[in-house]
């Protein structure tokens, strides 16, 4: 009877290690993040075969080492930092499918350019309004354009990002070829930013590509353009609108901002053929209006700046031009995309209505 019992439990044994996953292959957790959102990580191994230790890895080492020589930064603080995440693949998802590239701009723009937005952007502007005539008086930009753009980046501070921007940082660093040498340093700038600020690594919440605040400053543009605008002794672009307000402001009068300058104007086209590889051209204006009216291009502008030549769907069957001055071209060095800074700049207008 023993011989029995003992020969059973041997067979379960068998059967129930038969049954069980190999120690090799991938298990996957479904998280919850902190808005709710699903995310599925692997606690093995990642779908793309590298180790879920990002220290594992060779060009992790190589960048550690480097990290910590050139910034006498601590290696300990470094190894244990990497050795706790993984690649997080949604970040590479969302990066090739970023709705500035694959949305038409009349469905782009409804995110942004609508009743809810505004009256936030109004109720923003009045809540702020020292902080913004100082900036428009320091900086030269006009204070709607400021509230629009924090309005389009985080809807005024309300959506900042549940993603800790260390792990999306390091995704994108070493798992997104395209742009990695990009992130690598702004994985870098984080890390000095981390120590600068006494933030904890992966401790800092921002969006999916790392940008950091109400104004999604990526981690290089918050150490050398971010400003403590209510001068308590320190910057904070998520809970300061003061230092949110002057750190835009500073950041698009850096990149070539005018003030009292044009922004766009619309503009007729008597021959979109003669045009077309002028539309969209570029990331700065080429011609002055008189050149574009012997190209067959017309406006009300009465400067006679350079101008850009923007098209953009408008409806399902309709496309519209306008004649861009710098300061859209300086919008978009913000996010390189015309339905980003069209966005920005018809949401302004919609501001600019209302007295500040």
């Amino acid at each position: 009877m023993m011989k029995k019992v003992t020969l059973w439990i041997m067979c379960l044994c068998l059967v129930a290690s038969c049954s069980s996953t190999p120690s090799d292959a991938v298990h996957e957790v479904d998280t919850v993040s902190p808005n709710g959102e699903s995310e599925v990580m692997a606690t093995d191994e990642n779908r793309s075969g590298a180790p879920n230790n990002y220290y594992l890895r060779q060009e992790v080492q190589a960048f550690v080492e480097v990290i910590a020589q050139k910034h006498d930064y601590d290696k300990n603080t470094l190894v244990r930092a990497f050795s706790s995440i993984q690649q997080r693949p949604q970040v590479i998802k969302k990066s090739n499918n970023q709705p500035e590239v694959i949305t038409p701009y009349f469905e782009y723009k409804k995110r942004f350019v609508n009743d809810s937005r505004i009256n936030e952007g109004i109720a923003f502007a009045q809540r702020n309004k020292e902080w913004l005539k100082k900036a428009q008086q320091q900086y030269g930009v006009d204070w709607s354009i400021i509230v629009a753009l924090i309005g389009v980046e985080t809807a005024y501070g309300r959506i900042t990002g549940s993603r800790d921007v260390f792990t999306s940082l390091t995704t994108l660093a070493f798992d997104y070829p395209r742009r990695g040498k990009y992130f690598q340093r702004e994985l870098e700038a984080y890390l000095l930013l981390a120590r600068q600020e006494s933030w904890g690594i992966g401790n800092t919440n921002g969006s999916y590509s790392g940008a950091l605040g109400m104004v999604q400053f990526m981690p290089s543009n918050y150490i050398k353009l971010a400003v403590d605008f209510d001068a308590n002794g320190h910057i904070d672009l998520w809970e300061s609108p003061a230092d949110a307000i002057g750190s835009v402001a500073r950041y698009l009068r850096f990149h070539g901002w005018e003030a009292n300058k044009n922004w766009v104007v619309s503009a007729d086209v008597m021959d979109t053929k003669k045009v077309s590889s002028l539309s969209n051209k570029g990331r700065k204006p080429i011609y002055d209006r008189h050149e574009w009216a012997n190209l067959g291009v017309y406006s009300k502008l009465s400067s006679n700046d350079k101008m850009g030549l923007i098209k953009l769907r408008t409806a399902p069957t309709q496309v519209s031009y306008w004649l861009a001055s710098e300061n859209f071209f300086t919008v978009m060095d913000y996010n390189p995309s015309r339905r980003y800074a069209m966005s920005v700049i018809e949401l302004a207008n919609r501001l600019k209505v209302n007295e500040l």
